[in-house]
């Protein structure tokens, strides 16, 4: 009888144990709160429209030269008059000047450009290129590595969206693209926490960020999924001290699981209804862009309403 007493109390110990043991393992793995998916977006590839990921610099270049063409040629031949033809002309070779100017290798060379607010998204001595383009209410980086078009990084005008205020950029720009996933961090060490937007495709991850903080603008950053996963072996040149890379980067590496009253007005900016010109991330030349941060957060500067387009795309006319 003693031994049968003995060997019930045994087990249920032993199963008491068990179960305790069991209560810890699904407590440990239930604690850790899985991730969120990046949500996908159909929008994505329509918003950029003609941008193909791939893309050499003369192939972009000539699409926006392209474009200019095709806007003056009407204007040129309807124009009677000798003196309006010769400026319209005048205003078209301007117009493209400006964007084959706008291309800018980063070859070590000491640039303005490394003590912007893009200093983050290059690196020297990596075949690593960008092209600047200037449209409607923002300002535009094509960012090329190994001679292909890899990432859009769109930069809007100050005057486009209030500063402080990202839950109306957020809705205005969900209305767009669908249901985002909200992500908040530091996009490199030291730089302070900032909050971000995503979505994916299958070739593109976008983002729509906050930049009030640091530089006074939203911005949009379309990168190519391919390229991003591959940059360690593409950057063999590194400009930094070995330290934690680039939130924008590590956040496209990194596994995911399965996973959200709008402002009128700022609706209307987002999709072309209202559209102001102002420099707010003006294109930088050496001493613009080093003293760039402290600029972007001057009030803004009084600006006329552009003339209203139809389309309700928040991109459309402001790329290509």
């Amino acid at each position: 009888m003693k031994r049968v007493l003995v060997g019930m109390l045994a087990a249920a110990l032993a199963m008491g144990l068990a179960v305790s043991e069991a209560q810890a393992d699904k407590k440990k793995k239930g604690g850790k709160k899985r991730e969120a998916a990046v949500p996908t977006s159909e929008k994505i590839a329509e918003s950029m429209s003609e941008v193909k990921w791939g893309m050499s610099k003369d192939e972009l270049m000539n699409k926006f030269l392209g474009k200019i063409k095709e806007k003056y040629r009407p204007l040129v031949g309807k124009t009677k008059d000798a003196v309006e033809e010769d400026r319209l002309r005048q205003e078209a070779k301007q117009e493209m000047d400006a964007i084959r100017k706008g291309y800018v290798e980063f070859d070590g060379r000491s640039s303005g450009w490394n003590v912007s607010f893009l200093k983050g998204e290059f690196t020297h001595n990596n075949d690593e290129a960008m092209l600047v383009i200037r449209d409607s209410n923002s300002q535009n980086f094509y960012f090329f590595i190994g001679g292909k078009l890899w990432k859009w990084y769109k930069a809007f005008d100050a005057s486009v969206f209030p500063v402080g205020n990202f839950q109306q950029f957020a809705t205005a720009v969900q209305r767009r693209f669908g249901n985002a996933k909200e992500a908040k961090g530091e996009l490199k060490p030291g730089e302070g926490e900032r909050q971000w937007l995503e979505w994916q495709d299958k070739q593109t991850r976008l983002r729509a960020i906050d930049e009030t903080g640091f530089y006074g603008f939203y911005s949009l950053v379309f990168e190519d999924k391919n390229t991003v996963n591959n940059l360690a072996n593409l950057r063999k040149q590194s400009d930094d001290d070995g330290k934690k890379q680039h939130a924008m980067v590590e956040s496209v590496t990194s596994e995911r699981t399965e996973q959200p009253d709008s402002a009128p007005n700022i609706v209307d900016r987002i999709t072309g209804r209202i559209r102001q010109n102002e420099q707010a991330p003006e294109q930088a030349d050496d001493s613009q862009a080093a003293t760039g941060k402290g600029k972007s957060k001057d009030k803004a500067k009084s600006a006329s309403s552009a003339p209203v387009e139809s389309s309700d795309d928040p991109i459309s006319g402001l790329g290509l």
